[in-house]
């Protein structure tokens, strides 16, 4: 039934790509996959029209340049858009680079990972990000920090650039938003298991884990990042966070 819907709206699909309403436009490309895997949408259709996703990357309006940004990493793994083609627009992004912008990392950082971008498109801005880590905003600061371990591996950053900076990491756990403190907790273990924060930095924190163990925060986190309590506490205690 839903199949049939869908191939009975197929016209409406195909115009949407091409929409002038640019929110509306992106909407549409955001589907792609979707409508690529029920046969609605063929990839050669889609590669021949990708200018009307690639304006996307340029246009003035800002929210709607940063959220396209977010699709072309998948768009290019997927061969609908090429390496070219993010290299001629890559110039539209360093704004938001610039101005410390988390997505507009991710976004940059991605393409850099994934080879379609040189890790100098970021390297110059390096600094930008390092203020970032030290945010008095709790929220932007776990986010951050759990980006690491992607700059590290692109060359951008180095130990010596965060290590003086971890206390701003550690503070987010005194944070009276459960879900900040939550993210916070998940970022931390997962740069201990990563070799960016060392057991050392840790163990100051050991009674901070027995409460989070203790109270109605375990469960919540559980929840929230789809685990169990059991590969959970594991995961303490392999970081000797736990007994």
């Amino acid at each position: 039934m839903v199949s049939e819907m869908i191939e009975n709206n197929k016209p409406y699909y195909l115009k949407s790509l091409s929409l002038e309403d640019q929110f509306s436009r992106l909407d549409a490309w955001y589907k792609v996959d979707f409508l690529i895997d029920n046969h609605i949408l063929s990839k050669e259709y889609v590669i021949e029209n990708k200018e009307k996703f690639l304006d996307l990357l340029t246009t003035t309006d800002e929210i709607i340049k940063v959220h396209a940004w977010v699709l072309a990493r998948r768009f290019a793994d997927s061969g609908y858009i090429g390496k070219e083609d993010i290299e001629r627009r890559k110039s539209y992004l360093i704004p938001y680079v610039k101005n410390g912008d988390l997505t507009a990392w991710w976004n940059a950082l991605d393409l850099v990972n994934g080879g379609y971008l040189a890790s100098t498109y970021l390297s110059p801005y390096k600094d930008v990000f390092i203020e970032i880590l030290k945010s008095e905003n709790p929220g932007v600061v776990s986010d951050a920090w759990h980006m690491i371990p992607m700059l590290v591996k692109a060359g951008i950053i180095r130990e010596t650039d965060y290590d003086d900076n971890k206390k701003y990491l550690f503070n987010v756990l005194k944070s009276s938003n459960q879900y900040i403190r939550l993210n916070a907790w998940e970022t931390i273990i997962d740069l201990g298991e990563k070799g960016i924060l060392k057991k050392e930095d840790l163990l100051p924190f050991k009674d901070k884990a027995r409460e989070l163990i203790e109270g109605e925060d375990l469960i919540k986190l559980v929840s929230l990042f789809d685990t169990n309590t059991g590969d959970f506490l594991k995961r303490l205690k392999n970081l000797d966070l736990t007994d």
